[in-house]
């Protein structure tokens, strides 16, 4: 674009400078000339238009920019699908992507890695509960802005797992060196955790320069990706926390199953990567100035004592200033700072875990979940067995809510069986009748009872059954509380809220019109629907409320 001699016009932008070029198109700095704002536009390159599916791919990733809004993804400002142009305008970041960052200022210390670890983290957290799949996180798709913080960016092969899928069956997309076993394989169908993987190959090149597998042709780093450990990373970066290895060795696991749950997990693993360097640091720096031996990253590091200035010697050496003396005290100092790295205890880790449980935060559980799960990996039988269990049950049920009220709330539908029956229940208990919600949880329980990925929501539903058979008492009418229902919802029509009274009118209708015992209920309703007015009819009145087995209308 340099190489033209006039400025170049794309609807209301203005072209400069070509940034990139892509698979589908080209990337342009671009200014909108109502405003003069600097923007990044990309545009489908023209011999590809004709395309039907190379053209619905670009909407797509449209689509998918338009309803993903958070700090650490490019921002999407608008664009155009029709005519002989596609093209859309987004957040220019001129600094360029990360991999510029390590090709030209080298690996990058753990501290930055954690950071921006995070960053990645929470974009891809936001993309998962919106139902997107990047499937091509890489360091050129991670653009640093002015003020360092990432822009996770091109969703190009992104999957809307909304969508209709537009990829071949068997057909490999994404970047090689940063590829999940399932994505070259096809044996498990793409998730979430298929870009965790992706964050784990990030994280291991930030710290060492280069992705964990390498190879001269692109089947054998394939090959690698399904057959081969994963390099140490601190071989290559010694100063690198252990916290931080294991986290990555744990992202780049073959199988789905064995990586971290999801983004949030891995978020809160690197917050624990810092609190546990900080503390190892504190500990050790206090063995700094008597011996010699520091730690640094988790790693023994002793200092040379031929560096120091020796003092001379008296004919008669003080006891402390003599070899075995100093000897010993070296072996006390190094094995001091060995058991400050040693592996808790049983006791020790549940204690930790308690004392951020007790807070009463449900957020704080989350904070806990690393803790509680190395419990559970060492201590399988072990005296805290149960209660482990069961604050892992809490968080992902806590967790699994959280995530569908999302997904809800962007517009989106249930997805599962256990996430349907969730919330049926649920609006039988918000509606009122608890009596029904108490059915319908218990419903889940055995209907759901052989469907493991359904355990967060057995768990709600059974929490949920307790709370109500603790509160209900004598209350087992649930035709009772129907009429008494219909006839407030008479008063609050006669009394102006209309609004009110149609709403208990709508919910009476959806929640019991499959239901043969309240036909009478939900044909009342649906002719108070069709002639508000008749509520001043004394010919029509709603039922009483202890005429529970009556006709509704007299």
């Amino acid at each position: 674009m340099s190489a033209e001699s006039t400025p170049r016009r794309v609807g209301p932008f203005e072209l400069s400078d070509r940034l990139g070029v892509g698979g589908m198109g080209m990337v342009y700095r671009a200014t909108y000339l109502k405003t003069g704002q600097q923007v990044a536009l990309k545009m489908l390159a023209p011999d590809l238009i004709a395309d039907p599916k190379v053209a619905q791919r670009f909407e797509r990733e449209m689509a998918i920019l338009q309803k993903l809004k958070h700090p650490h993804i490019i921002r999407y400002y608008g664009g155009s699908t029709s005519g002989s142009q596609r093209w859309y305008a987004m957040e220019l970041v001129p600094s360029g992507a990360l991999d510029k960052l390590i090709r030209e200022k080298g690996p990058l210390v753990w501290e930055q890695t954690v950071e921006y670890g995070i960053q990645i983290a929470k974009a891809l957290e936001h993309a998962h509960a919106a139902g997107v799949i990047h499937r091509d996180l890489k360091p050129a798709n991670l653009l640093v802005a002015s003020n360092g913080t990432l822009k996770l960016s091109d969703f190009g092969i992104a999957r809307d797992t909304e969508a209709t899928a537009l990829t071949q069956a068997g057909k490999t997309v994404g970047t090689m060196a940063y590829m999940a076993p399932e994505q070259i394989t096809g044996k498990h169908p793409i998730s979430r955790k298929t870009d965790l993987y992706a964050l784990g190959c990030v994280l291991f090149e930030m710290l060492a320069g280069k992705p964990p597998f390498a190879a001269e042709t692109q089947p054998e780093i394939l090959f690698k990706h399904l057959d081969e450990d994963p390099p140490s990373v601190r071989e290559v970066a010694w100063q690198t926390p252990v916290w931080l290895e294991e986290l990555i060795h744990d992202l780049l696991e073959k199988s789905p199953d064995d990586r971290p749950f999801d983004a949030l997990a891995v978020q809160v693993r690197l917050e624990e990567v810092k609190t546990k360097a900080a503390e190892q640091k504190s500990v050790v720096g206090a063995t700094k100035a008597g011996g010699g031996v520091t730690i640094e990253g988790g790693a023994l590091v002793t200092k040379s004592l031929s560096q120091k200035k020796k003092k001379k010697r008296t004919a008669t050496t003080p006891v402390w200033e003599r070899a075995w003396f100093l000897a010993l005290c070296l072996i006390v100092v190094v094995s001091g700072a060995a058991w400050a790295v040693w592996p808790a205890s049983e006791a020790k880790l549940f204690a930790e875990a308690q004392s951020i449980v007790q807070s009463g935060n449900p957020d704080d559980l989350f904070k806990a979940e690393s803790t509680l799960n190395r419990l559970k990996s060492r201590y399988p039988e072990g005296q805290h067995a149960g209660q482990v269990q069961q604050w892992l049950d809490d968080i992902g049920s806590i967790r699994a809510e959280r995530n569908l009220n999302l997904r809800l709330n962007l517009g989106k539908d249930a997805e599962t069986e256990a996430e349907r029956l969730w919330l049926a229940a649920r609006n039988y208990e918000r509606f009122g009748d608890r009596l029904t919600a108490l059915d319908k949880y218990d419903a889940m329980q055995s209907i759901l009872k052989n469907d493991e990925p359904a355990r967060p929501f057995r768990n709600l539903a059974r929490r949920q059954a307790e709370k109500i058979r603790a509160e209900l008492g004598g209350e087992t009418d649930r035709v009772a509380f129907v009429n008494e229902k219909l006839r407030t919802a008479d008063a609050a029509y006669r009394s102006g809220e209309e609004l009110k009274a149609q709403e208990t009118w709508k919910s009476i209708v959806t929640l019991y019109g499959n239901i043969p015992e309240f036909r009478q209920q939900v044909e009342f309703a649906e002719r108070r629907l069709a002639s508000p007015t008749s509520v001043f009819s004394r010919t029509q009145a709603a039922p009483e409320p202890e005429s529970t087995d009556s006709d509704p209308v007299d």
